[in-house]
């Protein structure tokens, strides 16, 4: 006789005993893809506050720490996908130097709003033509939190569009904040 409740048990049982424990990852953070400057000028893209865990309500995030001679960088993102492709956003600051000034290193920004992907070299100092975004970044007690503000970043598909990564309806920095990044 076959117990359905007992492989119920059994299952529950066996997930129980695994050792394996990632942290859920969480990413707030408010932006905007806006038209500044931009010619010819077009709307800004939908005003952005997402306060997200992994598998939520269409999220992905993630985060790692990756340390090397007493430098941390870290690469952190947050990802909503839709069939309705006009839904779909993402956010990645990649290999950002949390322990001091970025001024060359391979910091890397990528923001996709529907079909369009924009992506620039960041660091610490002013935006500037080949490092468009300026990223801080303060770790306090494993959170991570910063500012994020691209100046002129270009469309991967259309070199001659840019756009500016801000908070919301503003032409300030935009504000994130990471929990359960794994080294920090």
């Amino acid at each position: 006789m076959r117990y359905p409740g007992f492989w119920l048990l059994l299952g529950i049982g066996v997930l129980s005993c695994s050792s394996d424990f990632t942290p859920t990852v969480y990413v707030g953070m408010s932006y905007q893809v806006r038209c500044i400057d931009c010619q010819p000028r077009a709307l800004d893209d939908t005003a952005r506050n997402v306060k997200t865990v992994d598998e939520e309500n269409g999220h992905q995030t993630a985060c790692r720490v990756d340390s090397s001679s007493g430098t941390k960088r870290v690469t952190f993102s947050v990802e909503h996908d839709s069939s309705d492709e006009s839904k779909n956003y993402s956010v990645q600051i990649s290999n950002g130097n949390v322990t001091g000034d970025e001024s060359d290193g391979p910091c890397q920004v990528t923001v996709v709003e529907g079909a369009n992907t924009y992506q620039g070299a960041c660091g610490t100092d002013e935006p500037t033509a080949d490092r468009p975004c300026q990223v801080s970044f303060n770790v306090d007690k494993g959170v991570l939190k910063g500012n994020l503000y691209c100046a002129d970043i270009t469309n991967e598909a259309t070199a001659n569009v840019t756009r500016y990564i801000v908070a919301p309806l503003t032409r300030g920095a935009a504000s994130f904040e990471v929990y359960g990044c794994p080294g920090l």
